[in-house]
């Protein structure tokens, strides 16, 4: 009598998922540590973005012709002429970020009137993209 030897084994099947077993192992601690340091790069480049707004809106307020340029409102309401930006939704929108990501708690905006670079120090809301704990700031600090 012949027997039907159409199938695989037992000890064929534990091997083929043991060995993707494996595979998952090593890849998902990869994965999950890219995406973390990919949030951590795009909460720095939000950071620098808010940076170079500040200042270009710093030096449109240093000219003073609104013929030449146009100073945000955002700008204006926040202060930052003095130096001292109160950090708000309407800024940080104006900045083009989303306020939502950020938390106005253990955030700060300081402009040097003297070289205009604004030094910008966020923090990540827990509600958002990024680790709540986590604070950045702008190269020019």
């Amino acid at each position: 009598m012949k027997l039907n030897k159409k199938g695989f084994t037992l000890v064929e099947l534990l091997a083929v998922i043991i060995i993707l077993a494996i595979v998952v192992g090593i890849t998902i601690p990869a994965v999950l540590t890219t995406i973390s340091n990919t949030r951590l790069k795009a909460f720095q480049t939000a950071t620098e973005s808010v940076a170079d707004w500040i200042e270009r809106e710093y030096q449109a307020y240093q000219v003073g012709d609104s013929s030449i340029s146009v100073v945000s409102s955002a700008f204006t309401t926040a202060n930052c002429q003095s130096g001292t930006c109160t950090v708000s939704d309407g800024l940080l929108t104006a900045a083009g970020v989303k306020p939502a990501n950020f938390t106005v708690d253990g955030s700060s905006i300081t402009i040097n009137t003297t070289t205009g670079r604004a030094c910008v120090k966020l923090k990540g809301s827990s509600d958002g993209e990024y680790q709540s704990d986590a604070v950045k700031q702008s190269a020019a600090c």
